[in-house]
């Protein structure tokens, strides 16, 4: 297959070489293959379906990409220098931003308008964007936080719901306001219109549904038999009937024209989040709390399949116009596209990066609008959507922290982690392939890993706490090796690279030691509330375990001897303290800091710290290369920066960031390097990833590649080059842009931003 598109390389390439060149690599894509770093100049392969590949680095100037599928492609630092991209697809378009939290999109009938709702706290605002050009045509404030809105059939007014209790009708022309309607006890959560424009329907926390004369405002129907809050109410297609849904785990008919009562389904998936009717009324769609998604007979009110995907609630359901598929929104930050008549999951979309509040399609079921906590309106194409076939990852929370096996042919993370249906908190990798290797043992839940780390022989091992002292498990053992006494109230933990001591801080900030061979004994190295309500930040070892450093917010740092366990010195500096590492001969001390440097001090030294800055936010994280000559450093940036040093001979030591790695779309947690692998580390973030990275030197370039990663099923275009790149759009070269790629005809117009997603 790999020789099938190198043949097509050739300048005489005739269109069955192109065509047995795009079969080729769609497969190698669609079975897993990573291409980083390949040398791809020159490939003839239009029409290939390139969705979810991961192209890291890879050499693609002057190829022929017409027609080519996109979607959710991991670009990073790729260059498409000459390459013909007529016709590419790249499964959304450019995203819209906003100030707040957004609740609510809603196209108009037309499709030529869509409406955002957004807001914080007592502040509500709608902005209308033109979907022709998705400029903002124009926006307006609304008195307290909006929650839910609703465009009239004709387009021309929107209707709001609010936690003030209160529906307010808007006319769009003039951004006037043109009545209010009273009667809801607690908050309006949700809007809808009749389908006639006559009436409009509204849910609310006072375990009511209200419907009222769109005409004049007046009450019509005050609708009571919800014994909870009503999270959301829609019409039938047809208008006849209202259908709303609540925390009783109930969903509920009514008659709009009499206001009689009529079905109710018991759910049980319990509560009801959000709900749907297809537009041939034959379906209805709940979703609910935790995630669940349920399919109705309407006619009938039979329950149907159960759709599983989502981990968290399904904040918003819509079927497509043609009633043939169903888009949801869910707290776990994903939007999914499922088949309507099987239950089938077409897709998942994961470029939010909070949880999604809701999601629409448009009139003409080409596109989906999705809004959420990341105070983005992402826009999808449903095309591109349905045709690309990206194989669905592991589902992952945040990973918090990661180490190497002694022999470096494993990775250990902890986070929350979904593996072949599976959820576990810790979870071992193959550190070459990126495969996930099975562990013995079933652990506790997520939050009750404190640490991971592996023995001197490589046994996996993590400390646990649940509820009471914490354990210290050896995952190849089956069970708890030893009992941590007097832990009951640690937060975290940190093993020594010895292997010997361990050593923990607890919520009021006493710092605790245990020698691993008498775990019996704690030491208290820090009482309780020592540093006058400062909190302690960070520990760190030395590389031989003797000697112990505590680093507090208010810039103090404490040396204890780990075997005496006395104090060795303490040092006041001037730094707010995040992160600490020592150098592997023991003889510098990294600090990073909240004044966004990291800080490198000389312990046997009066002379002042080499300052290392370049981040533009916290030091979450640093790490010293085996050989100490580099550095690794992570931030709430959502970068990791490499440093290395210079030490000319008889000259002074001088440090500089050689390569900023982008990536990451949350902080970056932990870093570790490979013992064995030469510049080799493994990055561990909060946007859900574990990436393994190699650093190649070439002279003075410094390049760092990335070797594997999970979490890469979103599009990445950081550092891609598009110089001379010909056959894309605007909106498409205004998407790259978003994402960061580099062409001097690249701009950012949206609403005068310029700031580049990472």
């Amino acid at each position: 297959l790999l020789d099938a598109v190198e043949e097509s390389k050739a300048n005489a390439t005739t269109e069955a070489v192109k065509i047995a060149a795009m079969n080729a690599i769609t497969i190698l894509v669609k079975a897993g293959v990573t291409f980083h770093g390949a040398d791809l100049r020159g490939v003839k392969i239009p029409g290939a379906d390139l969705s979810g590949g991961q192209f890291d680095y890879v050499q693609f100037q002057g190829a022929d990409l017409t027609g080519v599928n996109l979607s959710r492609s991991w670009l990073r630092a790729a260059d498409l220098s000459g390459a013909q991209m007529e016709g590419v697809q790249f499964g959304e378009l450019p995203y819209l931003e906003l100030d707040h939290w957004i609740y609510t999109c809603a196209y108009s009938s037309d499709g030529r308008t869509l409406a955002v709702c957004a807001g914080a706290w007592t502040i509500g605002c709608v902005s209308i964007y033109d979907t022709s050009s998705w400029t903002s045509t124009y926006s307006f404030a609304a008195p307290d936080k909006v929650e839910t809105m609703a465009f009239s059939p004709d387009g021309t007014r929107v209707v709001l719901g609010a936690i003030d209790e209160l529906v307010r009708l808007w006319d769009c022309a003039s951004g006037q306001e043109i009545f209010v309607m009273e009667g809801h006890q607690s908050t309006a959560y949700y809007i809808a219109f009749s389908p006639c424009g006559k009436q409009i329907a509204s849910s609310g926390f006072d375990q009511t549904v209200r419907v009222w004369d769109s005409q004049t405002g007046e009450s019509i129907f005050v609708l009571e038999g919800h014994t909870d809050k009503v999270w959301t109410v829609k019409y039938s297609p047809s208008g006849e009937w209202l259908v709303s849904g609540g925390s009783d785990d109930t969903i509920r008919f009514w008659n709009s024209e009499t206001g009689e009562p009529g079905v109710v389904l018991n759910c049980s998936l319990g509560l009801t989040c959000s709900l749907d009717i297809s537009t041939d009324g034959r379906w209805i769609a709940s979703g609910h709390w935790g995630g669940g998604l349920q399919l109705w007979h309407a006619v009938s009110g039979e329950p149907g399949p159960v759709l599983h995907g989502h981990t968290g609630d399904v904040t918003g359901i819509a079927f497509s116009p043609d009633s043939r598929w169903i888009a949801s929104s869910s707290e776990d930050k994903t939007v999914r596209l499922w088949d309507a008549s099987t239950g089938t999951l077409i897709n998942t979309l994961s470029s939010h990066k909070a949880a999604v509040r809701d999601v629409v399609f448009s009139p003409n079921g080409l596109q989906i609008a999705s809004g959420g906590n990341d105070k983005r309106v992402r826009l999808w194409d449903v095309d591109s959507i349905l045709t690309s076939s990206v194989e669905q990852q592991d589902q992952m929370g945040p990973v918090g922290k990661t180490a190497y096996s002694p022999n470096g042919q494993a990775i250990l993370t902890v986070g929350d982690v979904k593996v072949m249906g599976e959820r576990r908190a810790v979870q071992q990798w193959d550190s070459l392939t990126g495969a996930p290797v099975p562990l013995p043992i079933e652990l506790p839940e997520s939050r009750s890993v404190k640490s991971v780390s592996y023995s001197l022989d490589g046994i996996p091992t993590v400390t646990v706490g649940i509820m009471g002292n914490a354990r210290l498990w050896e995952l190849q053992a089956g069970g708890p090796k030893s009992i941590l006494k007097g832990s009951e109230q640690s937060k975290y933990f940190t093993m020594s690279p010895c292997c010997r001591w361990i050593v923990s801080v607890d919520f009021g900030d006493a710092v605790m030691l245990w020698d691993l061979d008498n775990t019996q004994q704690n030491h208290v190295l820090i009482e309780s509330g020592g540093f006058d309500g400062d909190d302690i930040n960070c520990l760190a070892f030395s590389a031989t375990g003797h000697q112990l450093a505590v680093g507090v917010s208010s810039g103090v740092i404490k040396f204890f001897d780990s075997q005496s366990k006395g104090l060795i010195t303490s040092r006041s500096t001037e730094w707010d303290i995040v992160a600490m590492s020592f150098s592997p001969d023991g003889q510098q001390l990294a600090v990073g800091t909240k004044e966004c440097s990291v800080y490198l001090w000389g312990l046997q030294s009066e002379e002042r710290a080499i300052e290392l800055s370049g981040h533009t936010h916290w030091v979450r994280c640093i790490a010293y290369s085996p050989c100490g000559e580099w550095i690794a450093s992570g931030s709430w940036d959502k970068t990791v920066r490499v440093w290395h040093r210079q030490r000319p001979p008889g000259g002074t030591e001088t440090w500089s960031c050689v390569s900023t790695v982008h990536g990451y779309f949350d902080v970056v947690l932990d870093i570790a390097w490979s013992p064995t692998v030469p510049m080799e580390f493994v990055t561990a973030c909060k946007d859900e990833s574990v990436r393994v990275w190699r650093v190649s030197s070439d002279g003075e370039d410094v390049v760092v590649k990335l070797l594997w990663g999970t979490n890469l099923a979103i599009l990445h275009a950081a550092g891609l080059v598009l110089k001379d790149t010909t056959g894309l759009s605007s909106m498409q070269k205004r998407l790259l842009a978003q994402r960061g790629a580099i062409d001097d005809s690249l701009t950012l117009e949206e609403d005068g931003r310029s700031d580049v997603e990472e």
